[in-house]
C-alpha cells in the first residue's frame, strides 16, 4: 500500500467486511457474538484473520502481479492456492488450535464424512472468492486514480516542455530558410559542406517537428541517431571511435521519441570516444516485437558520474509511464567501464 491514505481505506473496507459477516450471522442465525458464548467469539475472530490474510495476499500479491499484467492463467492458480491456504488455515486455527482450547469444533463432525468435506470446500470457495473481489475491486480502484494522477501530472510536463521549447526557440522556419539558403550557396563550390549542412537540416527538423507525438518509427530514430553520430566524426575525423551495430528488421515498429539518442549522447559526452584501442560500441538489436539496445564504452578516471542523472531518470519515467513493467533499464559501472542495457517490449 503506497500511501496513507490507501491504508485507511483498506482498513475501513476490511471492518465493513466483518461487520456484515456479523450482521449475516445474526440476521439468519440469530448468533450474537458478543451476547453468546466467548467460544463463538473465538471462532469468528480466527474467521476474520483467515479472511484479512487472503486480502492482504490478494490484494498486496496477487492481482497486480498477475491480474494487472493480464496473466489470467497465473491468476487462476494463484486463485486455487488461496483457496487451499484458506482452507487450510482456518481448519489449523479452528480445529486444531481451538479445539485444543475449547474443545468444540466449528462443523459437526458427525455427518459423512464426504459431506464435511463438501461443505468445507464450498465455504474455502465462497468466502475466498468474495474475498478476493473486494480486494481486487479495491485495489483497481486504486491503480485507476494513480493512474489519472500520472497522466495528469505528465500532461503538465509536457505543457511546461512545450513552453520552454517556444520561449527558447528562434523560428524554425528562418533558420531552416537560412540554412536552405547556405545549401545553396554551397553546393557548387563546397558539395561536402552543402551537404553537411543539409544533413544538419534534416536533424533539427526532426527534433522540431517530427518528435511532437508520443511515438515514433524506428527506422527514423535509427536515421537520427547515425546523423548525430556523423557530426562527431565530421569533428574527430579519423579518431572518432564509436561503433554501431544494427540487427533485424525495424518493420514498422514505434517507440518513444528521443528515447535512443539518450544513450548515445551520454557514450558521446561522458566515454572515451577517441581511442582505436578503446572504441565505444552501441548495438541495436530488433527482433519480433523486442527492442534491446546495449552500450559499452570506456570512461575517464576524472569523470565523476556513477549513477544515473536527472535526465536518465527521467527518462526511465517517461518509460515507466509508456510500457508499466514491460521494459528492462540496467545500468553497471566496473572500474573505468560503464554499460547500459534497454529492452522494450514493443
Amino acid at each position: 500500500m503506497n500511501t496513507k491514505k490507501e491504508f485507511i481505506y483498506n482498513v475501513l473496507i476490511i471492518l465493513a467486511i466483518i461487520l456484515l459477516d456479523i450482521l449475516g450471522d445474526y440476521i439468519i442465525f440469530n448468533k450474537d457474538i458478543f451476547s453468546s458464548n466467548f467460544t463463538l467469539f473465538l471462532f469468528k475472530t480466527t474467521f476474520t484473520i483467515t479472511l484479512l490474510t487472503i486480502y492482504i495476499i490478494n490484494y498486496i500479491y496477487s492481482v497486480p502481479k498477475f491480474l494487472f499484467k493480464k496473466k489470467y492463467l497465473q491468476y487462476f492458480l494463484a486463485f486455487i492456492v488461496m483457496i487451499l491456504l484458506f482452507a487450510g488455515l482456518r481448519f489449523f486455527l479452528e480445529e486444531v488450535i481451538l479445539y485444543n482450547i475449547t474443545g468444540k469444533h466449528n462443523y459437526f463432525f458427525d455427518v459423512p464424512l464426504s459431506k464435511l468435506v463438501s461443505n468445507y470446500a464450498w465455504d474455502s470457495f465462497y468466502y475466498t472468492l468474495r474475498v478476493c473481489l473486494v480486494s481486487a475491486v479495491v485495489c483497481l480502484f486504486f491503480r485507476y486514480n494513480e493512474n489519472k494522477e500520472e497522466i495528469y501530472h505528465l500532461q503538465i510536463e509536457q505543457e511546461k516542455a512545450k513552453l520552454s521549447a517556444l520561449k527558447s526557440q528562434i523560428s524554425p522556419h528562418f533558420l531552416f530558410n537560412t540554412l536552405n539558403n547556405f545549401y545553396e550557396e554551397l553546393y557548387d563550390d563546397k558539395p561536402k559542406t552543402a551537404g553537411d549542412i543539409l544533413k544538419l537540416s534534416k536533424l533539427l527538423r526532426y527534433v522540431t517537428y517530427e518528435t511532437n507525438e508520443d511515438l515514433v518509427l524506428v527506422n527514423k530514430e535509427i536515421t537520427f541517431i547515425e546523423d548525430y553520430l556523423y557530426f562527431f566524426k565530421r569533428r574527430y575525423e579519423d579518431n572518432f571511435h564509436v561503433q554501431l551495430h544494427i540487427d533485424g528488421f525495424v518493420h514498422n515498429l514505434k517507440i518513444p521519441s528521443l528515447i535512443l539518442i539518450h544513450f548515445v549522447e551520454n557514450v558521446c559526452k561522458h566515454g572515451i570516444i577517441n581511442d582505436k584501442n578503446r572504441p565505444a560500441n552501441i548495438t541495436l538489436t530488433i527482433n519480433d516485437n523486442t527492442l534491446e539496445l546495449r552500450t559499452k564504452n570506456h570512461i575517464s578516471t576524472s569523470d565523476t558520474y556513477t549513477e544515473p542523472g536527472i535526465g536518465t531518470k527521467n527518462i526511465e519515467q517517461r518509460l515507466g509511464f509508456i510500457y508499466k513493467d514491460s521494459f528492462i533499464l540496467d545500468y553497471q559501472k566496473n572500474d573505468n567501464l560503464f554499460e547500459a542495457y534497454l529492452k522494450l517490449t514493443l
